[in-house]
Order: structure tokens, then C-alpha cells, then sequence
């Protein structure tokens, strides 16, 4: 394995480019997500051919489902990982009649920047009076700090302190109706939902706040797909596993946390490929196409900030 040093400066350039994209002051091409040095994604079919070619039919590229990776699914695994007792990690559904109620609160947020107090007080009022809301208040009683996040994703991006521990129903839901990545989650949901004939599950997960977890120290880690590297050794069928055996075994990336100990944590599980909405980190789905999908040496890729200490 090849260590890949990058200087931090480069990463840096690729936020500033980010957030100037997402605060609408660079609409030119080169802001689009695709075309950045680091954490691109959703690329297309095309991008990422010339580079892995198909093996078909024991592998092609596609947009991954999301349902394998729901953070529930994989909730009890990660909380032991992350030492967790009971009573310091909760799975809450929301009731689905309260998209429209955040959607109101997104959109309030979207257009003026602020969401009005009568708005957001609508939907704590409606919220508390449920079972759900009931729970969440017990649990969010303005002493204890937690980490939440929806099934598939995180509100990090909040500018209402998405990266920090949330105390009360209030924070929560700000955070939530203030991030355009709990907007996608909810968005995906409800095209489900309808699609499936079924009520939406708004799933809030819960875990005690761990103050030591360090977001510098968290490593991505990809699982490429056998039949992609085979696909460059042989194309002799009986050479590559059977289509179920890679649907088990094979699609995946996940995030891992190394404790000032030693030892490692399970973050999350994502799906992997260029078509996924997850970014590479420090690699770049096309630019590092043949690493990342195991053809080439793997390679461990780090950076960091020389202004820190």
C-alpha cells in the first residue's frame, strides 16, 4: 500500500470553492460538484467507463440503492463499535404528517434566511403532541448532549451548529429544518413513500455525544468490487463471482474514527461508486478510478493543516 500525502492547501481550495458554489457566488461549470479535486460525486455512467470498464453481468455501473446503507440497519454494529450502552442510543420516528410542517420551516429558511417563530412553533407544538414528540422531549431535556441525524444522512451542513451536539427539541428541529442534506433525505423519503404505497418514516437516530470524537481523525475506507478488478485479469466467466455473491459481498465504503488510544470506531456505512451521491475524500471517483475500484495498489491518503499544531 502506497501512502498519498496531500497538502492541505489544495483541500482548502476545494472547500473555498464549495462554499462560494453553495452561497451562489461561482455559478460558472467549474463549481459543479463533478468537477472537483476531492468529494465528487453523483458522476455520470460515462465519466467513470473509460476508466473501469463493465464486466457485465457480474458488475456494472449504477446508481446504488440507498436502503442497504439506512444507518438503522447498521445502528446496533455502530453504537457497540462506539462503546455505547443502553440508554445512550435512540431510533425516534417522526410522524410523516410533519413533512409539510418542515418543509414550511426548509422553505422559510431558504427564501429569507431565518424561519419565523410562529412557523417553527407550529411544528414543536404539533410534534410535542404526539408519542414520538413526547419521547424526543425526554430525551432532548436541555442537560444532555447527542449527535442526531436521519436515516441516511446528518444535518452537518446546518449553519444553525449542524456539527455540534444538540440539547433540546428545539435545536434539533432547527438543525433538521435548516440543512439541505436532511431536505434530501426527506425528499428521497417521500418519493418512496408515495412510490411504495406507504406512510413516510421520518427516522431520527440519537447517540450520546462522544467529545472526543475528532472529525480530523476520521478515515474513509472503500470496499471496491471484485468482478471490477477482474473484469482487467480475465474474461472468463467461471473467473468472477456469481451476481449474488457480489450484491452480498461487495458494495460498500464506510467512515471509521481512530481514537487518541488506538483503537477504531465505525462512524457509518455508504455505498460506493462514482454514481453514488457520496464523495471520495481525498480521492477523486474518476480522476483515481483505478484505485478506488481495485485495479490498481491501494493507497492510504491523508493531509494535513501545517497552521495547526
Amino acid at each position: 500500500m502506497r501512502i498519498l500525502k496531500i497538502p492541505y492547501s489544495l483541500v482548502a481550495a476545494d472547500v473555498a470553492a464549495e462554499d462560494a458554489a453553495t452561497r451562489g457566488i461561482d455559478d460558472s461549470p467549474q463549481a459543479s460538484s463533478c468537477t472537483r479535486r476531492f468529494g465528487a460525486a453523483h458522476h455520470c455512467v460515462s465519466d467513470i467507463l473509460p476508466i473501469v470498464p463493465e464486466n457485465p453481468p457480474f458488475f456494472t455501473h449504477c446508481d446504488p440503492p440507498w436502503t442497504p446503507y439506512s444507518y438503522t440497519l447498521w445502528h446496533t454494529l455502530i453504537a457497540r463499535s462506539q462503546g455505547l450502552q443502553g440508554g445512550e442510543c435512540h431510533e425516534v420516528i417522526i410522524p410523516g404528517f410533519l413533512y409539510e410542517d418542515m418543509m414550511k420551516c426548509h422553505s422559510a429558511w431558504v427564501t429569507t434566511g431565518r424561519i419565523h417563530n410562529a412557523v417553527l412553533e407550529n411544528l414543536l407544538e404539533t410534534l410535542k403532541s404526539t408519542k414520538a414528540g413526547q419521547e424526543l422531549v425526554s430525551l432532548l431535556d436541555g442537560e444532555r448532549k447527542w449527535f442526531i441525524r436521519l436515516d441516511h444522512m446528518s444535518p452537518k451542513d446546518s449553519p444553525m451548529g449542524g456539527v455540534l451536539p444538540s440539547l433540546t427539541l428545539r435545536d434539533a428541529m432547527t438543525k433538521l429544518c435548516t440543512s439541505m442534506r436532511t431536505y434530501s433525505c426527506l425528499q428521497y423519503e417521500k418519493v418512496h413513500a408515495e412510490k411504495e404505497e406507504r406512510n413516510m418514516e421520518i427516522k431520527l437516530v440519537l447517540n450520546r455525544w462522544h467529545e472526543g470524537m475528532d472529525p480530523g481523525r476520521e478515515f474513509r475506507v472503500f470496499v471496491s468490487p471484485p468482478a471490477a478488478a477482474q473484469a482487467r485479469i480475465t474474461n472468463h466467466p467461471m473467473a468472477a463471482p456469481r451476481p449474488d455473491d457480489f450484491k452480498i459481498s461487495a458494495i460498500s465504503h464506510f467512515d471509521v474514527a481512530l481514537e487518541q488510544d488506538g483503537t477504531v470506531q465505525l462512524v457509518e456505512i455508504n455505498p460506493f461508486g462514482a454514481l453514488s451521491p457520496c464523495g471520495a475524500c481525498l480521492f477523486n471517483w474518476i480522476r483515481d478510478g483505478k484505485v478506488l475500484y481495485g485495479i490498481e495498489e491501494a493507497q492510504f491518503a491523508v493531509t494535513l493543516d501545517e497552521a495547526r499544531p
